[in-house]
């Protein structure tokens, strides 16, 4: 919906950023939920099936977000996609707690330290990128 909302406002820059974003963040999750199944060999029709549930909603939220042209429907499907990417940083960050503690080490290493810190620059980079 923030997709199909960025569109609706004309930030065709936005949109395409966000379509990358949630492209590299679904193909990673994905892989995750497909990789029970590739031992199963599914029948085409299964996993067509499965890949529309994966899919669909995206898409459907995509045209939903593109053809409101309400300015209260907008800013709240902006809050949605906003609340998605929280949430996502919220669990990863309990992710790399778990971890780091389960390898006895703190949650805060110079190698988790440089990781975030990458992400923040590419962040910004792209940030930079997308106002131009």
């Amino acid at each position: 919906m923030a997709i199909g909302a960025a569109f609706a406002l004309g930030e065709v820059a936005l949109g395409v950023f966000l379509i990358l974003g949630f492209t590299l963040h679904n193909v990673t999750e994905g892989v995750g939920i497909a990789a029970p199944v590739v031992g199963e060999h599914p029948r085409l029709a299964r996993f067509a099936a499965l890949a529309a549930v994966a899919g669909f909603p995206a898409i459907l939220g995509t045209w939903i977000g593109a053809f409101t042209y309400s300015p209260f429907w907008t800013t709240v499907f902006f809050a949605v996609g906003i609340g998605a990417i929280l949430q996502v940083v919220y669990e990863v960050g309990l992710l790399i707690v778990r971890s780091q503690a389960k390898a006895g080490e703190p949650a805060m290493t110079w190698t988790t330290f440089g990781g975030v810190t990458a992400g923040v620059a590419v962040m910004y980079l792209t940030g930079l990128l997308v106002a131009a």
